[in-house]
């Protein structure tokens, strides 16, 4: 499945640069005239401390080197009671932007406000927990750090399309792994996918 995903973006981006040098003056980004509050992207992304798939809109701010998603993931286990549902504020700053033959290379990195919701997810843990033991699995901070590669498309609806992926992990697992010797750096990092339609 996830081959025949990776083929039809490579042919979409083949065909659409074929015919964007013909169309490149019918399309223009109007991030310009646009109000910074009305999402300019819509994104679907798999992993990520967000869930196993989520889906977001996303906003330029700053001059197009920043941009704020709202995401909403979800994880499901072996029954309702299991499902994991996630709404995480998503932070990206793009480093620096490299052109190249129609592409834009952009280093990212960000920092995720996790807000999660299941049966057993706590902001502030039951008493019969043990203090200070665990640590609140309900809200959490996720630093990462990736590479977005954005194509503009000759196309009035869709006028961009971007793939990213990012290495992330999350406050728990970076305490966890200062704190013991049973969490080891290299076992707190994730790496996720994503593609993002601009609009």
């Amino acid at each position: 499945m996830i081959k025949k995903f990776i083929y039809i973006i490579i042919s979409l981006i083949l065909f659409s640069s074929t015919i964007l040098a013909a169309k490149k003056e019918d399309v223009k980004q109007d991030s310009l005239k646009r109000k910074w509050y009305i999402p300019r992207s819509a994104k679907v992304q798999y992993a990520g401390n967000i869930g196993f798939m989520s889906v977001g809109a996303t906003c330029w701010l700053a001059g197009d080197w920043y941009q704020a998603s709202i995401m909403y993931g979800i994880t499901s286990g072996h029954s309702e009671a299991e499902r994991l549902n996630t709404i995480s504020l998503k932070n990206t700053f793009l480093l620096k932007q490299f052109h190249y033959k129609g592409f834009v290379i952009s280093p990212t990195a960000g920092l995720s406000l996790i807000i999660s919701s299941t049966h057993n997810t706590y902001r502030k843990l039951p008493d019969y927990f043990p203090e200070d033991y665990y640590f609140q699995n309900k809200i959490h901070f996720s630093p990462f750090v990736g590479l977005m590669v954005y194509h503009q498309l000759p196309f009035k609806t869709i006028k961009g399309i971007d793939f990213y992926s990012e290495i992330g992990t999350m406050d728990n697992y970076l305490l966890e792994a200062m704190r013991t010797d049973f969490v080891k750096y290299t076992d707190i990092w994730n790496l996720s996918l994503g593609i993002s339609l601009y609009f």
